[in-house]
């Protein structure tokens, strides 16, 4: 039997190497994008709580709970600016930060507007 002469070049060792060094580079950015907006999703149900049981507080009440929730989660002062609209069957509590994200070769600003409505019986 003829024994096959293998190219062991190891360019497949390579080849993986960069792979997964391009998805670390991708993990690592992912992860500061993934926080900005979980800190988004939770600020928003602490205003849906909030929404949901106002019939017991008063608006600074919330205001004063909604702005320790944004300090906790290390949100941008200006998330602190907690606007709350009382119409006769609903509540409205909004507010809006701009957050700064560093991304290989750019440079992005998303402005997040969390709010929240609910009926009030």
């Amino acid at each position: 039997m003829v024994g096959r002469r293998r190219n062991d070049r190891g360019a497949s060792m390579l080849g993986c190497l960069f792979s997964i060094m391009i998805l670390m580079v991708v993990l690592y950015y992912a992860v500061d994008v993934g926080r900005v907006y979980w800190d988004y999703y939770k600020f928003q149900d602490e205003m849906e709580t909030s929404a949901r049981f106002a019939q017991t507080q008063s608006d600074e009440q919330i205001r004063t709970h909604l702005r320790n929730v944004a300090r906790d989660l290390g949100l941008p002062t200006e998330a602190q600016r907690i606007v709350i609209r009382r119409d006769a069957p609903t509540i409205t509590i909004r507010s809006q930060y701009v957050v700064d994200i560093e991304l290989p070769f750019t440079h992005k600003t998303l402005v997040l507007r969390p709010n929240a409505t609910a009926r009030q019986f």
